[in-house]
């Protein structure tokens, strides 16, 4: 049997795989029934609802601003407590029918969201796939029984990550069919579809490809923590601690020291940037807001700076690891 079709197989038979797998399409499977049941179909009716709903609530605050708050205004502006002008009272462009609609799924603009939210889950996954993979096999001895049978350390690991990532890219193209089939199917029957052009279908299609780059990284950084620390505990415990420690005490610091863009040193703006195309953060301590209004300046994260930096820093914790079990003892 060629190590490739083992591999594969033992992958396949794992039981956290199998639970872990589930478990994502129970949550991705919980959404969509969220998304099915929060929106609904917007007929003329609806809108002739919304409409006398807008008509009302003006009419409503019009009369309560001519019975309770004009005359009040009106003697705080002599008295010059208030502006010239700031009586002006409602007005009907402030109650327009599409605040009184109900929710409604818009292919169009939501399902860029959707694809977020379909790559961050099967990322998590395939993180805890990849380093339950790796290190259950340290932990239990069999990793060190397998190099018995094929010495070859960097090509053992090299084809367990291999046969990793391509698995799990595998199922999230089919797990990602259906999340499209599905929320295609919401919005067909609880929303609209309007506006889908071949040009918004490609640019859907983009985002998903990066995506599939998410759901990879996520396996390749959790089987490389698990290969490095030899535990899938370790792989786990450094995952919450650049949570806790990287994310949520580096705000603090970063913050208190007035850093330019402390946004920059927090992995979910690459995460969002290399998702959406990009993401402008804001240097506020560039304004003194005592001189009045002031527009911070800006800085334009893409996602090809994010991708190289992910990239980088992914060849690095590979290589890493190559060098590691080719060096080290692995009794």
């Amino acid at each position: 049997m060629s190590l490739v079709r083992a591999e594969r197989r033992r992958l396949h038979k794992r039981r956290v795989t199998q639970v872990m797998l589930v478990v994502g399409l129970l949550i991705l499977g919980l959404i969509a029934a969220g998304a099915w049941f929060s929106n609904q179909k917007v007929s003329d009716a609806t809108r002739a609802s919304a409409a006398a709903q807008a008509q009302q609530q003006f009419e409503q605050n019009e009369k309560d601003w001519n019975d309770r708050f004009k005359q009040m205004c009106e003697e705080d502006v002599k008295a010059g407590r208030a502006p010239e002008g700031a009586c002006q009272g409602p007005r009907p462009e402030d109650f327009r029918a599409e605040y009184y609609m109900p929710s409604t799924f818009d292919f169009k603009s939501s399902f860029r969201e959707m694809i977020m939210v379909w790559a961050m889950i099967l990322a998590f996954v395939a993180l805890v796939i990849g380093a339950s993979s790796i290190g259950a096999e340290w932990s239990s001895g069999s990793m060190m029984n397998l190099l018995t049978w094929q010495p070859r350390r960097v090509r053992v690991l090299a084809t367990k990550l291999g046969v990793l990532v391509a698995s799990l890219i595998g199922w999230a193209i089919v797990v990602g069919a259906l999340w499209t089939a599905a929320m295609w199917v919401t919005a067909v029957y609880r929303g609209t579809t309007a506006g889908m052009t071949s040009g918004t279908w490609q640019s859907f299609g983009l985002t998903g490809l990066r995506g599939l780059g998410v759901v990879a990284a996520g396996a390749i950084f959790g089987f490389v923590l698990a290969s490095l620390g030899r535990r899938t505990a370790v792989a786990m415990g450094v995952l919450i601690a650049l949570i806790v420690v990287t994310q949520f005490g580096l705000t603090i610091l970063l913050f208190m020291a007035k850093v330019r863009y402390p946004e920059l040193f927090f992995v979910g703006n690459y995460l969002q940037a290399w998702m959406n195309g990009s993401v402008t953060l804001y240097d506020q301590n560039s304004c003194v807001y005592d001189t009045g209004i002031c527009q911070p300046a800006t800085l334009v994260l893409t996602w090809q700076k994010a991708g190289s930096i992910f990239g980088a820093g992914l060849v690095a914790l590979v290589g890493l690891a190559m060098w590691q079990i080719r060096t080290r003892d692995v009794a």
